[in-house]
């Protein structure tokens, strides 16, 4: 059932996201609230209700993004990643429209535990940003022309994460904003749009390695970038760069990144190998942040902090009165949204690397989809208890083994040479004498696995690391 009062504070929610329903996807988690008005199929298999399947040429680990009838992920070739590429695929068909290579500036290494290909890219009517963990960040047009090209690790030096860089980008009307948390000099850089100029650089002072995102966050006229990572949350005003409030003493918020809904922060955090181990202060830091304004001084509330949650890849969805976390093994933590208490917990079946998605019908229902690591993906209908609608596989046995094939031959064929090979640092350090076979058995790394999902109009697009498949009605 649904809780008392959610009906109206639910109309609050999707009202932010109704600018989605045309079919647009700017960026990771669309607009930062993972929410939409969408038809969304509920049911489908291998065999139904896959309207296509594309290659996507490299590997690469970005959700995809949408605007009007173009969908782009991106990948990356080479032993050290130097060949960058965003790919633009046709909406209605699936048939690639173009990719454009960007040379990469710095090198990163081709390793299957390292992020690959990992932000997302935004976009908009001028075109579309992309960012590598090579640290350049592009704009291109619809078409595929190269723009500009800023190569932000160079041009503020190497990053010292022994799992690469990650982080999303963000963006406003004029501005897109990149993340770069590390054993050094961390920072968060704004860049503009028309030109790739750096229109700020706020210094973060040195930090632990992080892979979230930034988001945006409207308070009355003026936009802040939240950024949750590094056992703080931040927020800086958009225009200007200026540091308006920290909210620190968090653990494990170095994988999640915060959701925005209205006036609400949402921080997801998990206990992971060589950082955040204690389960009750993790807990605690899956919380609940209110933005408040002080005759126009912004600040923040904490509202709550969870009793028992945990959000390890994936980012938590605040739908319908409700938040949703998915721990490492595939726990599903419910939590009340409005007091931070524990509604249900439920075994899921595997984790979630690409973050859940809640869906308002145009007939009033709503709908929670957690596309699974593995290619199932879960409806669940909101409530105060786990309601399953559906449980949906994406490909049969054969296409997995076929998948797992070609992963396994593009890694081989990307490999660093021995001699080249960078000495492993930190938690890597203790696994670089294992077999890889041994690797993926402990952390599940097996191909195929979903990355990231995208809703374009009533099409569900689901996208892992070789592959982009569009679900439709």
């Amino acid at each position: 059932m649904t809780r008392p009062g959610t009906i109206a504070f639910v109309f609050c929610l999707t009202t932010a996201s109704l600018t989605l329903a045309d079919g647009n996807w700017p960026g990771f988690r669309a607009d930062g609230s993972g929410t939409v008005k969408a038809d969304l199929p509920t049911r489908w298999s291998a065999q139904e209700g896959v309207a296509w399947q594309s290659s996507i040429p490299g590997y690469g680990q970005s959700s995809p993004v949408v605007w009007n009838d173009h969908v782009y992920v991106t990948s990356s070739e080479g032993p050290f990643q130097q060949d960058c590429q965003v790919h633009a695929f046709d909406l209605p068909t699936g048939k690639k429209r173009w990719t454009t290579h960007v040379a990469a500036t710095t090198k990163v290494e081709n390793y299957f535990r390292n992020s690959r290909a990992a932000p997302t890219c935004c976009v908009d009517e001028t075109g579309v940003f992309s960012f590598f963990a090579s640290g350049d960040v592009t704009a291109m047009k619809h078409t595929g022309e190269t723009l500009w090209t800023t190569p932000v690790i160079k041009k503020y030096g190497e990053v010292d994460n022994e799992r690469g860089v990650a982080s999303s980008l963000a963006q406003t009307d004029d501005l897109v904003f990149v993340l770069v948390d590390h054993h050094g000099p961390s920072y968060l850089v704004a860049l503009n749009k028309s030109n790739g100029d750096i229109a700020w650089k706020t210094n973060r002072g040195m930090r632990v390695p992080s892979w979230s995102s930034p988001v945006i966050a409207k308070q009355n006229n003026r936009e802040l970038v939240i950024t949750s990572s590094a056992d703080t949350v931040d927020a800086y005003d958009a225009l200007t760069g200026e540091a308006l409030w920290q909210l620190d003493g968090l653990q494990g918020n170095h994988i999640p990144s915060a959701t925005v809904v209205g006036d609400q922060v949402f921080v997801g955090s998990t206990t992971m190998y060589g950082g955040a181990t204690d389960e009750d202060a993790t807990a605690g830091s899956n919380c609940c942040i209110q933005l408040t304004d002080n005759a126009g001084k912004p600040g923040y509330e904490v509202r709550w902090g969870a009793e028992r949650a945990n959000s390890y890849y994936s980012t938590p969805l605040a739908f319908a009165g409700y938040v949703y976390y998915v721990n490492k093994v595939g726990v599903l933590y419910c939590i009340d949204q409005e007091t931070g208490e524990q509604v249900f917990v439920k075994r899921i079946g595997n984790p979630c690397w690409a973050s859940a998605i809640g869906v308002t019908q145009s007939d009033g229902e709503q709908l929670v989809y957690f596309v699974l690591k593995n290619g199932y993906t879960i409806v669940l209908r909101p409530g105060d208890e786990y309601d399953q609608v559906a449980r949906n596989q994406l490909y049969d046995a054969g296409a997995m083994i076929e998948a797992r094939e070609s992963a396994e031959q593009q890694r081989q064929a990307n490999a660093v040479p021995a001699d080249q090979a960078a000495p492993k640092t930190g938690p890597e350090k203790i696994f670089a004498g294992m077999p890889e076979s041994r690797l993926h058995q402990m952390f599940s790394y097996g191909d195929p696995m979903v990355y990231g999902v995208a809703v374009a109009g009533n099409q569900l697009l689901i996208r892992t690391g070789q592959n982009l498949f569009c679900v439709s009605p």
